[in-house]
């Protein structure tokens, strides 16, 4: 009886020891390799054992190896690719082959508050291609969006080292508003300038540009949005990457001006033509040949290093990511001694505590610094552009106190470059002198410093499957400082002449000392709380999301400047010598506060009908009492066609979807306070007797008091942004071809300018809501990816867009107006100082927004052609029968001057014959974007232009005569001086060359309206990445290399004035050049690796 139950104890035991055993083998290890289609290894596929965290990813070679239940089940995914179950079954050997997802319907967007599936999408919003952003090697956002989305179009301001840009999504809606679009970054609304940022930090990028999509920002969204989500890590996986981009840039061309002696034959033709003797015996005949001259565009340019380093380090588990980046930019400027630097460091961690919790925050900083790299070349006087590098006299003749001949950028060695005098008169008196433009920027001490910390954290929690909320904070911080400090050892000018060879030397000029400084900073703190419920079945799916947004602005400024200091080392105002020339003046306390509701519903019917509809309501100080709220909603549909029974059958349509939107959103105007009586101080004489027989000349002291600053509208409201948009998404050949096209018709109402009213009120105008402008075009964009075998595979992108702008209704004309050479603008409420001319040039008001035109549009004369003698002047005359006294233009009008054109029927010249020339907005936009690669080589090339372009170009008319308004006599295009009327030339098409322009020539005129269409091809690169087997030797994951040129070439017939590409700035002004900074050629080498 024992001895059973021990036999039976044994055989417990030898039972309870092999369950181990047991266990273990139902356990195996899997191993395999994952390819594409076409055999090739995909590296880092996730592999994961489905239901729980159990997973791995493939090496660079697409092969894993994984230890699971002999019942488990795989799984394998990819961004790009279509994700693969499949159970173990006991096998210890797993090969998969992806294949390649092409139509990307389940893309998710992010969208306001939130994010969809690109199918569910039913607004029109366009997705940024981040990786063929990036082969553009661009510094900032905007030029990897040039060409990148149908209806964006982006234009660079110029071309120096900051290279700042223009956004326009859809047009121009406001006339005193801005037209910039909203960037919100990570959720954080960050307002309407991203320069800072750095393109290497950004994961992906949406543009929301119908109002069906914008509306859910409200008044901040009404030009457009355009969302940023910045990298952040991803779990199972580590890695560090290191960019590199070392680039050298030079002028990208020349204008062709005349040579040196024929800028003297031309001031001896302007001599000839204005009736006078010549000023200054250099010019004569006889020296051709002798004179001295200097190539300014050479020596004042270089060619310009441009070097860009950036370095993150990304990874995490399933409960936690993280992201850190760090970037450095160093670019040198065309122009010497200039440049623009570029600090930028981040942090983006995130944590699931459970599956109902999740937090998260980001943290940025950005400092820039640059210095004398504005468009304006030197501190003073004789340089406004750098097209003035072109057109300044060739011949000024520099030395040194000693009379030794030097280049102008060879420094003396008391420290100073020298300058030049024109020459001498026949009397052999000396001329006025110029300063040396090179001395001026080499003491440029011209220097802007900003930074901004941006730093958000958010909380996300589920409290049911369905069910969650999300409280997102942020603060914003920015703060930037300017000085400037213009010492005498920018005026020390030795002056030469070389009239018969002789050289005659001035003593040092000194000028006053001048330092200005201004500093400003603001802050702005938000929060926003929102909820979002999801509920789905197998026919209806329904997204719900409600929330407020809460925000704080807080900000101050100061400027101060002075005159007269005792040396050139100063830097503090207080220590000028003159007392009376220091100036400051400030603002503390600039406060704004705002609050929003929004909500946003979406309905599918079986994921072929899509509803969606938005509200906000956003409220503002700005208004009246009355007005201070407003409500912007929208609402959109779509159908999916494609997903329709009658559809299955075919396999033309791989997507089919056509999409309608309406919305509204709200516009401010740049409205501050604008509704409310302000009270301003005001000196007023009480004379009540007459002296020396006037009344109110006496000698009574003024009386201080208090009165209305200006005349209100207490009603003020909003203006209205109302979009309509249809479109049609649709795709071909399995998904490789997809097109996308988009119809809108953009309104916006009650625009906020100012208006004329009576003088019985004591004021001339009011603020107040008037007018109607109307933006409506189409937008195409077709994109093309095919893998045509196991080396090539090609792609191409084609966007266009066209547009059409119109004010509708509006009051009295807003004119974009010329500071006169004073400095002085206007006070009708509009810009001044686009061109900057001195009053000489008559370009006044020479762009206006007026009823039945496109806002800034061009203004001026008509020219009807050249009088070829004396006897069409006099007949011209002779028509005025008397008026004008007996003047069709002028009294100084004679044969070679422009005939204008009586558009009101007077007989003559006057404004009243100024009218609309055209405007800058192109009837076409487009870019095309071509990619391939074969193995492992790569090739890209990205080009963008407009067709139905016009200029107004000032650079144009300064090219194309001698007027000496306020420089020394320029040099002018070869060509204009082969078709100006001569005596000899009285069919030329252009004036006649004159130093006076008696007749006002030069005036705002048709003239000067130039064809601005081009076709930029703005990147061109070839990269090598290295195969993998070498790499992986290398302990490297990845490394490719590349060869880029940037702005290679620009077809335009408007070469021969310069850039095309001219900016965008004021919405008062578009297609306005003024001699901007030109895009440089950049020709680039660079790397990336990842460890």
């Amino acid at each position: 009886m024992k001895i059973t139950n021990l036999k039976k104890s044994i055989g417990l035991l030898s039972l309870l020891l092999m369950i181990p055993v047991w266990v273990c083998a139902q356990n195996v290890t899997v191993k395999g390799t994952v390819k594409d289609s076409f055999g090739d290894g995909i590296p880092g596929v996730n592999v994961l054992q489905v239901g729980t965290t159990n997973g791995i990813i493939t090496d660079i070679d697409g092969n894993y190896q994984i230890n699971v239940p002999s019942n488990a089940t795989l799984s394998f995914s990819f961004i790009g690719y279509i994700t693969q179950t499949i159970p173990v079954a006991g096998k210890s050997t797993i090969n998969v082959i992806l294949n390649d997802d092409t139509q990307a319907l389940d893309e998710v967007v992010v969208v306001g508050y939130g994010a969809m599936k690109k199918s569910d999408i039913s607004g029109s919003v366009a997705s940024v291609d981040r990786e063929a952003m990036m082969r553009k090697t661009p510094i900032n956002i905007a030029q990897g969006l040039q060409g990148a989305a149908a209806g964006v179009m982006v234009t660079s301001q110029d071309g120096s080292p900051e290279a700042k840009a223009a956004i326009r999504i859809r047009g121009v809606a406001t006339i005193n508003g801005t037209a910039d679009p909203l960037y919100v970054v990570d959720g954080v609304q960050v307002g309407t300038n991203v320069n800072h940022l750095n393109p290497s930090d950004i994961e992906s990028m949406e543009i929301l540009k119908d109002a069906s999509a914008t509306a859910i920002y409200g008044s901040a969204g009404a030009n457009g949005v355009i969302m940023i989500t910045t990298k952040h890590g991803i779990k199972g996986r580590s890695t560090v990457n290191l960019t590199a981009d070392f680039g050298i840039q030079t002028i990208s061309s020349r204008m062709d001006v005349g040579s040196l002696d024929q800028y003297a034959a031309n001031i001896r033709q302007a001599h000839i033509n204005d009736a006078s003797g010549l000023y200054n015996q250099i010019w004569d005949a006889k020296y051709d040949g002798k004179r001295k001259t200097i190539d300014w565009m050479d020596q004042m340019t270089n060619p310009a290093l441009r070097q860009n380093y950036n370095l993150s380090t990304s990874g995490g588990n399933d409960k936690s990511q993280f992201n850190f980046s760090a970037g450095y930019l160093d670019n040198k400027g065309l122009i010497v001694n200039s440049q623009y630097q570029r600090i930028t460091a981040r942090a983006n961690v995130k944590t699931k505590v459970n599956k109902y919790l999740e937090f998260g925050g980001d943290l940025s900083y950005v400092h820039t610094d640059s210095h004398g790299s504005n468009n304006t070349v030197g501190n003073f006087g004789n340089m406004s552009s750098f097209r003035d590098l072109e057109t300044f006299s060739p011949t000024l003749d520099y030395v040194t106190a000693e009379g030794v001949h030097v280049s102008p950028n060879v420094e003396n060695p008391d420290g100073t470059y020298g300058s030049a005098a024109l020459g001498k008169n026949a009397n052999e008196a000396v001329l006025d002198a110029y300063n040396n433009i090179y001395a001026s920027q080499m003491n440029n001490r011209s220097r802007n410093r900003n930074n901004r910390v941006l730093a958000s954290a958010y909380l996300d929690i589920t409290f049911f499957e369905g069910l969650s909320f999300k409280t997102l904070a942020s603060y914003n911080y920015s703060s930037g400082s300017h000085q400037n400090f213009v010492g005498s050892d920018n005026n020390r000018r030795f002056n030469s002449i070389n009239g018969e060879m002789v050289e005659v030397t001035l003593n040092k000029l000194d000028y006053t000392n001048t330092f200005n400084l201004s500093n400003n900073e603001g802050q702005t703190l938000s929060i926003s709380n929102y909820f979002t419920y999801n509920w789905k079945n197998d026919m209806h799916n329904v997204t719900l999301m409600a929330g407020n947004e809460v925000s704080r602005y807080y900000g101050q400024w100061v400027n101060a400047g002075a005159k007269s200091f005792p040396g050139d080392n100063i830097r503090e105002v207080s220590l000028t010598s003159d007392i009376s020339t220091l100036s400051a003046n400030g603002a503390l306390n600039l406060e704004s506060r705002a609050i929003s509701y929004f909500a946003r519903a979406s309905y599918s019917l079986m994921d072929r009908y899509i509803l969606t509809g938005t509200i906000r309501r956003d409220g503002s100080s700005n208004f009246g009492a009355g007005n201070r709220w407003g409500t912007f909603p929208s609402a959109a549909a779509a159908w999916r066609i494609s997903e329709e029974a009658f559809m299955q059958d075919q396999d033309i349509f791989s997507n089919l979807k056509l999409r309608v939107g309406w919305g509204q959103t709200g516009n401010s105007g740049g409205a501050t306070d604008l509704s409310v009586a302000a009270l301003t101080l005001a000196g007023i004489k009480y004379n009540f007797y007459s002296q020396n027989g006037n009344m109110g000349l006496g000698s009574t002291p003024s009386a201080t008091g208090g009165t209305y600053q200006g005349l209100v509208d207490s009603n003020l409201k909003w203006e209205t942004n109302e979009q309509t948009n249809i479109g049609l998404d649709f795709g071909l050949l399995q998904g490789e071809l997809n097109i996308t096209a988009d119809y809108f018709i953009r309104k916006s109402k009650d625009l906020l300018l100012y208006r004329q009213v009576r003088p019985s009120t004591g004021y001339q105008q009011v603020y107040t809501n008037y007018g109607e402008i109307e933006n409506k075009g189409f937008e195409m964009s077709i994109s093309y990816n095919k893998r045509l075998n196991k080396d090539w595979s090609i792609n191409a992108t084609l966007t266009g867009s066209t547009l059409k702008n119109k004010i509708k209704k509006m009051g009295e004309p807003v004119y974009y107006t010329n500071s006169d050479a004073s400095g002085k603008g206007t006070d009708d409420g509009s810009n001044t100082g686009a061109v900057g001319a001195a009053a000489g040039y008559h370009w006044g008001n020479h762009s206006v927004s007026k009823e039945g035109a496109a806002v800034g549009s061009f203004y001026g004369y008509r020219v009807e052609g050249v009088f070829k003698n004396q006897a069409e002047v006099d007949a011209a005359n002779a028509a005025t029968n008397g008026s004008n006294s007996g003047y069709y233009q002028n009294d100084k009008t004679q044969a070679g001057d422009y005939k204008f054109k009586d558009l009101d029927g007077n007989g003559f010249i006057d404004e009243n014959d100024m009218e609309v020339l055209g405007d800058g907005f192109p009837d076409l936009n487009f870019g095309l974007n071509l990619g391939a690669t074969y193995k492992n080589w790569d090739f890209s090339l990205y080009t963008y232009g407009v067709l139905g372009q016009d200029i107004f170009s000032y650079s144009a008319m300064r090219l194309s005569n001698m007027f000496t308004a306020d420089d020394p006599t320029p040099n002018i295009l070869r060509e204009a001086a082969k078709n100006a009327w001569s005596p000899e030339n009285t069919n030329g098409s252009l004036s006649r060359l004159s130093l006076l322009d008696a007749n006002y020539n030069m005036r705002a005129s048709d003239m000067w309206v130039k064809n601005g269409n081009f076709l930029k091809i703005s990147n061109i690169q070839v990269g090598y990445t290295l195969p993998k087997s070498i790499a992986s030797k290398l302990l490297i994951e990845n490394v490719r290399l590349y060869l880029s040129v940037a702005n290679l070439a620009t077809i335009s017939p408007y070469n021969k004035y310069g850039d095309p590409e001219v900016g965008q700035g004021s919405v008062l002004v578009t297609g306005l050049d003024t001699g901007r900074y030109p895009s440089p050629r950049t020709y680039s080498f660079g790397l990336n690796v990842q460890f």
